[in-house]
């Protein structure tokens, strides 16, 4: 049975580029997901720096998964600027 290819939610800024799409058979989604919203727990509100601060990775390691979180409607901007980030927090969460 042929796997389905994984959807790439930063396809546009990476334009198909081999080691782009390499990593994004590779990377453990889910988990990284799950860390996000774990971390959005624990603190309220958030920017990406903070949360790659956090996990001791570099923004753009973490960024798609945050993507996939807004694009799910799970994380949201508050409309807030942090440190030249916005600030993101769970939906239904004041």
């Amino acid at each position: 049975m042929n796997a389905l290819p994984l959807f790439d939610i930063c396809e546009n800024r990476h334009r198909g580029a081999p080691t782009s799409v390499e990593a994004n058979r590779r990377v453990d989604k889910a988990d990284g997901r799950r860390r996000v919203i774990e971390f959005a727990r624990s603190v309220g509100s958030f920017t990406l720096k903070d949360l790659a601060a956090h996990l001791g990775v570099t923004p753009n390691v973490i960024s798609g998964r945050i993507s996939e979180l807004k694009r799910d409607r799970q994380l949201v901007e508050t409309g807030a600027r942090r440190d030249g980030c916005a600030v993101l927090k769970l939906a239904g969460v004041r």
